[in-house]
């Protein structure tokens, strides 16, 4: 048996067709509602994974200072009359053949923080980790495990600053103080 096919003719377009000013409201509603409820989730979201970036970040420039100790065996000593801006391009010019690219030395959260305009600013940090500065015995870098490599410049991803441990562990200040570290 065939059945007939509808044709567009044949089809309404009165009010059988359309929607209610009623269901319109609600879908809206519920489409606001799930909007509100997800838009928090969104930004905690965003924040743990630039976090993940910076520990990234972290133990790649713990590789990168690993691979400078073993070469040369000894830490590199920044020159104490470098401040600011020197002492930041000594640091990025040291590891730069050993995988410390410009890139690796910048939280996202700080960079999200300082705008668009952080490229043309002179006065913004390149540098948003601070490399501890060890004396020129080869094993001072490793004979204290409790001790940073590199410590972030400010808290922020609100748990304190974190920080990567000889051993390659990263943690947040918060943490090392309740371990007793």
């Amino acid at each position: 048996m065939k059945y007939p096919i509808a044709s567009l003719e044949s089809r309404g377009t009165g009010r059988e067709a359309a929607f209610t000013l009623i269901e319109l409201v609600a879908v809206v509603a519920i489409l606001g509602l799930l909007a509100t409820l997800l838009l928090p989730e969104v930004s905690n979201i965003r924040e743990r994974a630039q976090k993940v970036v910076c520990i990234s970040h972290l133990r790649s420039l713990h590789v990168s200072l690993g691979s400078y100790l073993n070469d040369n065996e000894a830490w590199p000593q920044c020159p104490e009359e470098a401040e600011g801006a020197a002492a930041e391009q000594f640091w990025l010019d040291t590891l730069k053949d050993y995988g410390g690219d410009p890139k690796v030395w910048l939280c996202p959260t700080l960079l999200g923080q300082l705008g668009a305009d952080f490229a043309t600013n002179s006065d913004a940090p390149k540098l948003h980790y601070t490399p501890t500065q060890f004396d020129e015995n080869p094993m001072s870098p490793r004979k204290w495990p409790g001790q940073p490599w590199l410590i972030e410049i400010g808290d922020m991803h609100h748990c304190g600053n974190l920080m990567i441990r000889t051993d390659g562990r990263v943690q947040s200040f918060n943490e090392a103080l309740q371990s007793g570290e």
